[in-house]
């Protein structure tokens, strides 16, 4: 007996294990479909508030930017409603009040500036005129007492020749007085310093303009002269010189528009040339413009290069030469 159950625990030892197999079930959509319609059927019942916070605006000159419209109707929306503090708080630091002043009356002085003065001078009681009225106060208090050695200024020394209220006595009132003079406080002066002239300088110098009638500027070739212009022709004895002539401002029967000097170089004509807009220049001043430029000097427009002999200014410069030796040749 012994034999065979050891032979039987030798047959137990040598049976196989038996082997484990794990399957991974697949889940199916179809299922989570469902489960997700039922969540979503469950949570139809409940209400869900969504609260949109504003960012609270800080006033900083260095940042700006434009407000949206669902922005703007959220501030709107919240000031119609019933608020809370920190509504409140919002609007009391955007709102601007300011308490009348329960005054029917315009602002500034009632007869608005009608009796003001002008403030830009010296002061009344400070000018040469007050310190030499000053003057002869004192003097007149002083006049007869002995010397209180108290010095009074510069101005209020004891005078022995006593000065009298005219002119001859450097009188303190009036217009009668020499040295400075009070200005008049109720004259108001609008001033306007003329530096510019207003007067086309092309027509002036050249006599024509490009613009035409169209210039905003004055077309008027007068020459006026300053004052110490005349006086030195005076001095000098060339006054009217040139203007002695009487037949100047003459005009011809066959006086045209053309220009007596050029308009590059504003001198009088050499060898004069015309494009064919009909402007004149001098053939050296036209072709050192062409090397710059192959348009008009004066109206832009294309030249391509072509500069006719303006035969016509030509006879007109030849004749008023002619006509100048003329009336030399007669006075001489």
């Amino acid at each position: 007996m012994s034999g065979e159950s050891q032979k039987m625990d030798c047959a137990d030892t040598k049976v196989k294990k038996p082997e484990v197999i794990f399957k991974k079930r697949k889940c199916h959509q179809s299922n989570r479909k469902r489960r997700r319609s039922n969540d979503e059927s469950s949570s139809e019942d409940e209400t869900i508030v969504v609260e949109r916070k504003m960012k609270e605006l800080k006033n900083n000159p260095l940042i700006q930017k434009t407000v949206k419209r669902g922005m703007k109707k959220i501030v709107d929306a919240s000031v119609d409603g019933d608020g809370d503090d920190e509504d409140d708080d919002d609007q009391d630091k955007v709102t601007v009040s300011y308490k009348s002043k329960k005054d029917i009356q315009p602002e500034g002085p009632r007869d608005q500036g009608a009796t003001a003065i002008l403030e830009i001078e010296t002061q009344v009681d400070r000018d040469a005129q007050a310190i030499f009225e000053n003057s002869l106060k004192i003097n007149k208090e002083l006049k007869g007492k002995a010397d209180d050695k108290i010095y009074r200024g510069m101005a209020n020394y004891t005078q022995f020749y006593e000065k009298r209220d005219t002119a001859q006595g450097n009188a303190s009132s009036g217009m009668v007085r020499k040295g400075p003079i009070r200005a008049p406080a109720n004259l108001r002066a609008t001033v306007r310093w003329d530096y510019q002239q207003d007067i086309c300088k092309d027509y002036k110098e050249t006599g024509f303009c490009g613009f035409g009638d169209s210039c905003k500027f004055l077309h008027d070739r007068s020459d006026y002269k300053s004052g110490w212009q005349l006086e030195r022709e005076m001095a000098e004895g060339t006054y009217d010189g040139e203007n002695s002539d009487d037949g100047k401002y003459e005009i011809d029967s066959d006086e045209s528009k053309l220009p007596f000097k050029c308009f590059i170089c504003r001198g009088s004509f050499v060898n004069p040339v015309v494009t064919k807009c009909e402007h004149y220049f001098c053939e050296k001043c036209a072709l050192g413009h062409f090397k710059k430029s192959t348009r008009c000097y004066s109206c832009n427009a294309q030249t391509h290069g072509i500069f006719n002999s303006a035969k016509d200014l030509i006879t007109k410069l030849s004749g008023n030469k002619a006509s100048k030796e003329c009336n030399s040749d007669s006075s001489s």
